[in-house]
């Protein structure tokens, strides 16, 4: 009899997400005319969860959101796409978070982001709950303690976003340490979290439970920081950027799946390399890839991995 497949608990928001294809990003008193729009789900976590739904996991679903979100079937999209949604809260007089998004040609993109019903998140809604994964998503460190100290999990990853590490800086770090095994962060955010350190001096951040960091580089690829080194993978070209939205969050899932599954941490910063790099040429933040999509490419381009050796 097989095994049941790895578990995820993606604890954060779930946004309405409004896309507006614009031929520019308009400045104060501009108006740009949008030819394409299109509404549907998002959010850090529910990105996460769709894409960890995608290689075949069983993903749940850990946020607050409105009753509108229901009705504009935004809790059904995310059940079609394979994510438990039994662990969402619904409130009849909250607004669920809406994210207005602005997609210029090449990718750029401008956020506008009310948070709604996410506010009411604290963690801990799950309590008893058991997972392979457990990923806290844009949320600050009290949501992380509470969803690490009640649900029990073997990998606990933590992306804070940038809203968390400019408001806690280097309290991420201190949290991270003493709960999560891999932390999420992009360059900004490495520098409000990490201060003066160099990438260079990486692992002097690993400690304590801490046993991954990736630092998000765009276009640049991503730096893996271990025990045994510091690895720069390349970043994926499957073909012309046109969304970069949830490009992180597809990052994350495809890396802890592929650790949870295979407890290499090569070939899983190599796959989440590659579905980033396919999704960016998709529209929507939860465009993630399939698992044969990622596996054929494993098999006939995997992205360069290699010691990283200092830069910016």
């Amino acid at each position: 009899m097989e095994s049941e497949a790895p578990r995820h608990i993606a604890v954060g928001n779930l946004n309405i997400d409004v896309y507006m294809v614009v031929d520019y990003i308009p400045g104060p008193d501009e108006n740009a005319v949008a030819r394409e729009a299109y509404i549907g789900p998002g959010g850090a976590a529910a990105n996460y969860s769709v894409a960890a739904a995608r290689l075949g996991h069983r993903a749940s679903l850990l946020s607050h959101t409105g009753r509108l979100a229901e009705q504009l079937g935004v809790l059904g999209l995310l059940w079609e796409r394979g994510v438990d949604t039994s662990l969402v809260k619904i409130h009849d007089n909250e607004m669920p978070g809406i994210v207005i998004v602005l997609v210029a040609p090449g990718g750029e993109r401008t956020m506008i982001t009310m948070r709604g019903a996410n506010n009411l998140l604290r963690g801990d809604e799950a309590s008893g709950a058991e997972a392979d994964v457990l990923h806290v998503a844009s949320r600050g460190t009290e949501v992380l303690r509470r969803a690490a100290s009640t649900i029990r999990s073997k990998i606990v990853s933590y992306d804070p976003g940038g809203a968390a590490a400019r408001r806690e800086k280097s309290r991420i770090l201190e949290a991270a340490r003493e709960l999560a095994d891999v932390l999420v962060l992009n360059r900004v955010e490495y520098r409000l979290v990490a201060g003066d350190k160099p990438l260079s001096e990486a692992r002097d951040l690993l400690g304590g439970k801490l046993k991954y960091v990736i630092v998000k580089k765009g276009a640049e690829g991503a730096i893996l920081v271990t025990r045994d080194g510091l690895w720069h993978v390349d970043a994926f070209r499957a073909g012309e950027v046109v969304d970069t939205t949830g490009a992180g969050d597809v990052f994350i899932a495809v890396f802890n799946s592929y650790l949870i599954e295979k407890s290499d941490y090569i070939t899983a910063l190599q796959a989440a390399s590659i579905a980033a790099g396919i999704k960016v040429t998709r529209r929507g933040a939860q465009s993630a890839p399939s698992r044969e999509e990622i596996e054929r490419f494993l098999r006939e381009n995997p992205p360069r991995v290699h010691e990283y050796e200092g830069g910016a």
